[in-house]
C-alpha cells in the first residue's frame, strides 16, 4: 500500500476515538446530533440542550504538538501547507461557532489514549457547566 492509498483510507468521521466518546456520553445520558454539516466545521457532536459542539481531533492532522504529532519528511512543503491550513481553519471555525453562541469542546486524541476516564469526566463537566470553551 503506497502513501496515497494509506491517506485515502483515513476517515474523518466515525473514528475510533470519536466512537469511544460518543458511546460513553450516550451511556451517561447525553443526547447529541452527529456531524452537523450546517454548522461551521461540521462538529463531531452537537448537544443542543447545552449549546455545546464537540470536536474530537486527531493529534497528527490538527498538529496538537504532543508525542503523537509528527510531520512527514518527504514532500515537506505540501505537508507544512496542509497542516497550516488545518490549524487556520480550526481557529476560524471556533471563532464562527462562538459568534453564533455555541460553547466549544476540543478533545484531543492523545487525551483519549492517555486517560480516557479523566477526559470523559472533564468533558461531561464542561457540557453541563458554563465555560465558553475547553481543550482536553
Amino acid at each position: 500500500m503506497n502513501r496515497s492509498q494509506m491517506m485515502q483510507a483515513v476517515r474523518s468521521e466515525n473514528t475510533k476515538p470519536e466512537m469511544m466518546v460518543r458511546q460513553a456520553l450516550f451511556r451517561a445520558g447525553f443526547r447529541y446530533k452527529l456531524h452537523r454539516h450546517d454548522l461551521p466545521g461540521s462538529p463531531d457532536l452537537f448537544i443542543l440542550k447545552y449549546g455545546v459542539v464537540v470536536f474530537i481531533n486527531g493529534c497528527f492532522w490538527h498538529q496538537h504538538g504532543c508525542k503523537f504529532t509528527s510531520r512527514p519528511k518527504s514532500n515537506s512543503d505540501f505537508w507544512n501547507e496542509k497542516f497550516t491550513n488545518n490549524i487556520v481553519r480550526d481557529i476560524k471555525t471556533s471563532w464562527e461557532l462562538s459568534l453564533q453562541g455555541y460553547r466549544i469542546a476540543t478533545v484531543w486524541e492523545c487525551s483519549i489514549k492517555n486517560d480516557f476516564e479523566r477526559t470523559l469526566e472533564r468533558l461531561k463537566s464542561f457540557i453541563v457547566g458554563d465555560e465558553e470553551s475547553i481543550e482536553i
